[in-house]
């Protein structure tokens, strides 16, 4: 998680010059037990997850090929509006290992595996971004660079803002290449109700002008991508002191604490037969299998025009008078202290199925796990007091 890199105008810069930069909230002090993760989010009845090699990617990205959303610029709209109410969802994987050498008789040689000690994920949206009630419709302006309750933003490529982006090309580019490919033209009058939504603005158009380039964009093999982050938070001191929690167990082995975002893509294709095809399971695994995406992967860039243009960026922390307000009112270090008892007790517990922990399973292990805290002592059996995870 971090400050995006490829999206316009710097984040940091809009709290500076806007309305966040005059919103104060005073900070709370932490509570404990922390807060619950929140609830999951229903996804769109037609979004599927996208076809990769990486589970991480299936995890985190999904995409819709519904016909209408290529079209219809207020369906496109109106998925937009919907999602960016919808905040990240970041969970923690914490993935204990250790390698052991075994003899392999039929083989008559030795040969080495790695052993999952631990393994399991823990939602961090409670404790790291927060999420006021939804607004109405009148409420969302989404074609502004809008702060809506002081942690949240929806960031819009602009014209000749001079950042590379994708804004309908095969490559990033700072213009808007599809003058001359526009398959229509607006001049019918539109009602007051559009009229507010498309609006002229200096700097180029609002969402709802993104989402007219694109469906009226005649190019068959197109794309139109809306994706989250979650900025203001330093992962690497989370990372740091759990690490070092796991340590103090007499853990050995190999530690690997990573944290993601389950929903951070949502991609809108063109229904034609490319971008299903593309989008099928079944021919996804044939063209790696057969090395056939040495053909397919080239072809496909040169036929698609990719949109890249609005991002919602969800913040941790924001900067205010000289201090450094969080949006659930601890910081880094905070975070990693209200977090320790649970993914202790749940390393302890050798938890390996890799799943992300349910609220129950959360307050358990919190409570357990501060208990042993406050006993200082290990409540497991006596063949883990001495060193584990060791490689063998």
């Amino acid at each position: 998680m971090g400050k995006p890199n490829d999206l316009p105008p710097s984040y940091e810069e809009t709290i500076a010059s806007g309305p966040l930069a005059s919103s104060s909230r005073p900070p709370a002090p932490p509570v404990s037990p922390p807060a619950a993760p929140l609830p999951p989010q229903s996804p769109e009845p037609d979004s599927r997850p996208v076809q990769s090699v990486r589970a991480q990617t299936r995890d985190s990205c999904s995409v819709m090929l519904t016909p209408a959303l290529s079209q219809d610029p207020t369906e496109l709209y109106a998925l937009l509006t919907r999602q960016a109410r919808i905040p990240p969802r970041p969970y923690l994987s914490v993935r204990g290992t250790h390698d052991e050498t075994r003899h392999d008789s039929s083989r008559k040689e030795n040969r080495s595996e790695t052993v999952v000690d631990f393994h399991f994920k823990v939602d961090l949206s409670g404790y790291v971004i927060r999420e006021d009630s939804p607004p109405q419709d009148d409420e969302l302006e989404v074609e502004l660079d809008l702060v809506r309750d002081g942690w949240h933003t929806l960031s819009l490529v602009r014209d000749n803002d001079g950042h590379k982006a994708y804004r309908g090309g095969r490559t990033k580019s700072e213009t808007w290449p599809g003058h001359a490919r526009c398959r229509r033209s607006r001049s019918e009058e539109p009602d007051s109700e559009s009229a507010e939504l498309v609006r002229p603005d200096e700097n180029g158009p609002g969402l709802m002008g993104w989402c007219e380039r694109f469906c009226d964009d005649p190019s068959p093999v197109k794309s139109f991508a809306f994706s989250r982050s979650i900025v203001g938070f330093d992962s690497s001191i989370l990372r740091s002191s759990l690490n070092s929690h796991l340590r103090s167990l007499q853990y050995q082995g190999k530690v690997d604490i990573t944290i993601h975002t389950e929903n951070k893509t949502l991609t809108v294709y063109s229904p034609h037969w490319v971008n299903r095809m593309r989008n099928s399971g079944l021919v996804f695994w044939v063209c790696i299998l057969l090395q056939l995406w040495i053909i397919a992967w080239p072809a496909i860039w040169f036929l698609e025009r990719h949109y890249d243009v609005v991002r919602a960026v969800w913040y941790s922390s924001r900067q205010e008078g000289g201090q450094r307000h969080y949006a659930c009112y601890r910081d880094e270090a905070g975070v990693a202290e209200a977090l320790a008892p649970l993914v202790t007790q749940a390393a302890l517990e050798r938890r390996q199925d890799g799943r992300t922990l349910t609220a129950q399973e959360v307050q358990l292990l919190d409570r357990l796990g501060r208990e042993r805290q406050q006993r200082g002592v290990m409540m497991i059996s006596w063949d883990r007091f001495s060193p584990w995870g060791r490689d063998h």
